[in-house]
């Protein structure tokens, strides 16, 4: 994960909503919050998740938080979202 000023960060609310939208999320997703020492991680929960790099890297500019990690297993997928605080 890239060191960004905690300036520069929206919040983690604005995170879901710019997440949920990008990915076009329909209702049957839902959010988790991580808070780790210095580190804070957004949890997208999904049973409809198509693979885009291009929205994956539109809400890394946009949120700072990249992926860093991606599950999968019978159709339910996790994706973490982290960056630095």
């Amino acid at each position: 994960m890239a060191a960004i000023k905690q300036s520069t960060h929206i919040s983690t609310d604005e995170c879901e909503e710019w997440t949920w939208d990008t990915l076009e999320c329909t209702g049957d997703c839902g959010f988790e919050y991580v808070k780790d020492g210095n580190k804070e991680f957004l949890i997208l929960n999904t049973n409809e998740f198509f693979a885009d790099a291009k929205a994956l890297d539109k809400i890394k500019k946009t949120t700072a938080m990249e992926l860093v990690q991606m599950s999968t297993h019978n159709r339910y997928s996790q994706l973490w979202f982290g960056r630095y605080i």
